[in-house]
């Protein structure tokens, strides 16, 4: 029986008998019973971690009706592309003979310019409509008009002069202590009559590769999403949105490339062995090969735009829901 908290009687019902106090352990028969709340475990549900590669087969699918979309840009473009191959078929020939003497060198360069220079036109309006196909399917109102372009190209040659100063240092790092070492092997050999010459140059191309090719391709990756980026409204500094989405996302995103890359060799060596077959009947005939290697150019690049910029959105979620990987 409990006892009142206040004379200490025992008491049973709603109140004390003896001085009229309140028992707190008093509970009305005919009230429902308290049920108390059951306690659930509720395990936290696991984030996946982004993967590029479900994008792939996705983003070849989209390329090609979206490359129907332009027939007018790839008649033009064909042409283009045709006059810089059709333009490149005598000096084809004339490479059978490398040019010598400076001024047949300077020549072939005379003549190589114009087709590169068609080469990169094409290259250039390509990437315009692709990222801009990709980009109108997620923003309807998205167009390019002379100022975002301006600022695109702007972006793509700092790009361009950030990485070239960048490799120029890690050459110079490679190529100040292999100087080092040849002046001390110089006079080693001069007192042995020995010659370290090949040893010397084979060791320091040997350098440049183990520092050049990592370095390249880690900041050719950490900038890869510099476009995307650009036509997703990060345009006051895509070189920064590039970086920080692929933090903690180097290898997927170094992957996703080297697939595509992959799929732009497959094209390639199909269309050449397809130009060699024509070639075999007549030498105009290459350019049925130079076609197909275009279309299949023209429909990776859409493939390539939209896969990269649905990559480039998927970092975004997951960068704001905290997988940082």
């Amino acid at each position: 029986m409990p006892f009142c908290t206040q004379c200490g009687s025992g008491v049973s019902g709603e109140r004390c008998s003896n001085c009229g106090a309140e028992n707190p352990h008093f509970r009305d028969p005919n009230a429902e019973p308290e049920i108390a709340p059951a306690l659930v475990s509720v395990e936290p549900v696991q984030s996946e971690r982004a993967r590029p590669w479900p994008l792939m087969e996705r983003s070849l699918a989209l390329a090609w009706p979206r490359l129907r979309k332009y027939p007018l840009w790839f008649v033009i473009l064909a042409a283009i592309d045709m006059l810089a191959m059709a333009y490149m078929l005598p000096m084809n020939a004339a490479l059978a003979k490398a040019p010598t003497s400076p001024a047949a060198i300077g020549h072939f360069y005379e003549q190589l310019a114009l087709p590169l220079l068609l080469t990169l036109v094409v290259s250039f309006v390509l990437r315009l409509l692709s990222l801009g196909e990709a980009a109108r399917a997620r923003m309807p109102e998205f167009c390019w008009t002379p100022r975002s372009i301006a600022a695109f190209v702007g972006w793509l040659i700092l790009a361009l002069l950030g990485l070239s100063f960048a490799l120029a240092v890690a050459m110079l790092l490679v190529l100040i202590p292999a100087g080092i070492v040849a002046g001390f092997a110089r006079v080693a050999a001069a007192t042995t009559s020995a010659t370290v010459t090949p040893a010397i140059i084979g060791a320091v191309a040997f350098a440049m590769v183990v520092v050049m090719i990592p370095m390249m391709m880690w900041l050719g990756t950490k900038i890869a999403l510099l476009e995307p980026s650009f036509v997703l409204g990060e345009r006051s500094n895509p070189i920064g949105a590039s970086w920080k989405l692929t933090d903690g996302y180097f290898w997927e995103t170094l992957g996703f490339y080297l697939l595509y890359v992959l799929v732009a060799l497959g094209i390639l060596v199909i269309c050449l062995g397809i130009g060699k077959l024509f070639a075999s009947l007549s030498p105009i005939l290459v350019l049925v090969g130079d076609l197909m290697q275009f279309v299949g150019s023209m429909w990776l690049q859409f493939a390539v735009a939209e896969g990269m910029i649905a990559w480039t959105l998927m970092l975004r979620e997951a960068k704001a829901s905290g997988r940082q990987g």
